[in-house]
């Protein structure tokens, strides 16, 4: 406990002096200017956007379910996923959020380990979709007026074979730790590993399951991609399509490193530093992330209604 907690104080640490930095190179007045220019319609279309993207999730992760032969109501799969949002605010790793809405949906199955395999396999094919669909823009990109760095690109690349790679062998890691477990730990976790195991070499693994996650994924990274592409125009900053394509998801997969509370400081700061090197003004990509943390906040509040009607027994 002493060491969690030693750690947790580091990453807080790390948070607040990564939002120092982010604040004292980026003029805020200019941010808060562009911030100031968004309009009701402006909002409501960011708001109709997030809507749709995290929706698509849920159907996906639905649909995941249902190939395992699971029937859980999509309402309440949609809740499990606004608690989620609520724990990656504030905890200490960016898939803490996966582990609350598995575990509560683990509840509503027949089997509790669909739960959390599924939950595994649809976090993996978004990271999929999202590293090949920044990949493949970082690649086209190439002779056009955005000039995208070759780290950029070669990072890019480098994160879409690696995450492609363990799409394909998810169960690996889960069958080795059944093997080395198996004699340490109760006979009743070994099992829930096994199943996960079997889920994700069995229905998981055809071809069908994995075509369907992964066109579920490019929708749903889609609208992330549009919902900065809004939030740009509402910030009098069009024209930055290619920047944000292959930007944002390399900014989102970079943020899921636990070095800072729920990924705060460390996602604006590449914001800035990322669309910054894509020819993003700094205002402008800090401007994007406070819409992004905004929204976040917003689905994360609706999570936390979520949370004290289940306790009233509603």
């Amino acid at each position: 406990m002493s060491s969690k907690r030693f750690w947790t104080a580091v990453k807080a640490l790390a948070t607040l002096g990564m939002v120092g930095v982010v604040l004292w190179k980026v003029p805020l007045r200019e941010v808060g200017s562009r911030l100031a220019q968004l309009g009701p319609m402006d909002i409501a279309l960011l708001v109709l956007v997030t809507v749709a993207q995290v929706g698509t999730g849920v159907v996906r992760w639905w649909r995941l379910l249902r190939r395992l032969g699971e029937r859980v109501p999509f309402t309440s799969l949609f809740g499990d996923t606004l608690v989620g949002l609520l724990y990656n605010m504030f905890l200490p790793t960016a898939v803490g959020g996966d582990v609350v809405r598995a575990w509560r949906a683990s509840k509503r199955v027949t089997r509790a380990h669909c739960a959390w395999s599924t939950s595994l396999y649809e976090r993996l094919a978004g990271l999929v979709a999202m590293a090949l669909s920044g990949a493949l823009a970082a690649t086209v990109a190439v002779g056009t007026l955005v000039r995208v760095p070759s780290s950029v690109r070669g990072l890019s690349l480098g994160l879409a074979v690696v995450l492609v790679v363990l799409f394909f062998a998810a169960s690996t890691p889960f069958r080795m730790l059944v093997r080395l477990l198996e004699r340490r730990i109760p006979a009743a976790a070994v099992g829930e590993l096994a199943g996960i195991v079997e889920d994700l070499e069995g229905g998981l693994a055809t071809a069908g399951a994995r075509t369907e996650a992964l066109g579920w994924s490019l929708l749903y990274q889609a609208l992330g991609v549009v919902f900065v592409l809004v939030g740009a125009r509402a910030l009098g900053a069009p024209g930055h399509t290619v920047a944000i394509v292959v930007g944002v998801p390399l900014v989102h997969i970079l943020s899921m490193i636990p070095v800072t509370l729920g990924g705060h400081g460390l996602r604006e700061g590449l914001f800035v530093g990322v669309l910054g090197e894509l020819g993003v003004a700094p205002e402008v990509a800090l401007g994007l992330a406070a819409q992004w943390l905004m929204s976040s906040l917003g689905f994360a509040l609706a999570g936390g209604v979520v949370v004290l009607l289940r306790r009233e027994g509603t």
